[in-house]
């Protein structure tokens, strides 16, 4: 009798433990710069569907000066559902509209046939599903989960523009950052591509909060710099995140 107990309160916290590591519902906002000026608002938000599924909402848009030279609103939506430690796309839809271009592409992850079926309103094909295939935003829900798993190595099939881009990202060390709702200890991970001078991608992730990245950071080939951080977050203890207060920063490289 005494080990049946232990055993069903063995499971329970190990269902429990599990549990937490799954990423809780949250709303985010960041501040874009622009080679260090004020330039947007990115906005991210993932909410629970009743069917089980999930959705992860992406917006962003200028604001100020440069609301004028570029006025265009970028939404995206990912729908996707989580079956052990890997997260399955249902569908992925981008949309930019109020500029100079519209833009459209939708995805849809037909797991059944094994198929991936693009629309883009000028015409419409399919790709070949590949294992754990992703699109461009859940494939960031997918890192966070492989951080909480200790993975060191990330390898990601993603479609972008279309077509299989595969994402690599390193670990680059920890480093304690300043952002607008205080310091926090991150992880920091830059997207390896095939040259350096080529764009440039690097993440601040907090593993106080899951691993979500408070600080984003890319540098166009022609050096112009972008870099969002966060300043609002809901669904997190954000008090907690926060409040450790650490003097130094480290950058010790992770092996």
């Amino acid at each position: 009798m005494t080990s049946r107990i232990f055993t069903l309160l063995f499971f329970l916290s190990m269902s429990q433990w599990l549990f937490a590591q799954d990423i809780p519902d949250f709303s985010a906002n960041y501040k874009v710069r622009l080679n260090g000026l004020s330039a947007g608002e990115l906005k991210r938000a993932l909410t629970t569907n009743d069917d089980g599924t999930r959705t992860f909402k992406s917006q962003s848009q200028a604001k100020g000066i440069f609301a004028f030279f570029k006025p265009d609103l970028i939404e995206e939506t990912s729908i996707w559902m989580k079956k052990g430690n890997n997260i399955y796309p249902q569908s992925y839809l981008y949309q930019r509209t109020g500029g100079k271009k519209d833009k459209y592409l939708s995805l849809d992850f037909d797991r059944n046939n094994q198929r991936i079926n693009i629309d883009n309103k000028k015409q419409t094909w399919s790709l070949e599903a590949k294992p754990n295939s992703l699109d461009k935003l859940s494939y960031q829900l997918a890192l966070m989960l492989d951080l909480e798993q200790q993975k060191k190595e990330f390898s990601y099939q993603i479609v972008d523009k279309g077509k299989f881009k595969t994402y690599d990202i390193i670990i680059l060390g920890t480093e304690i950052i300043s952002t607008p709702l205080g310091k926090i200890e991150t992880i920091k991970l830059k997207r390896k591509r095939s040259s350096e001078k080529r764009r440039q991608t690097t993440l601040w992730c907090a593993p106080a909060l899951n691993y979500l990245p408070v600080k984003i950071e890319h540098i166009e080939k022609d050096g112009t710099n972008f870099t969002a951080e966060l300043r609002r977050l809901k669904g997190f203890d954000t008090a907690s995140a926060f409040e450790k207060k650490v003097a130094t920063t480290s950058a010790l490289p992770l092996h």
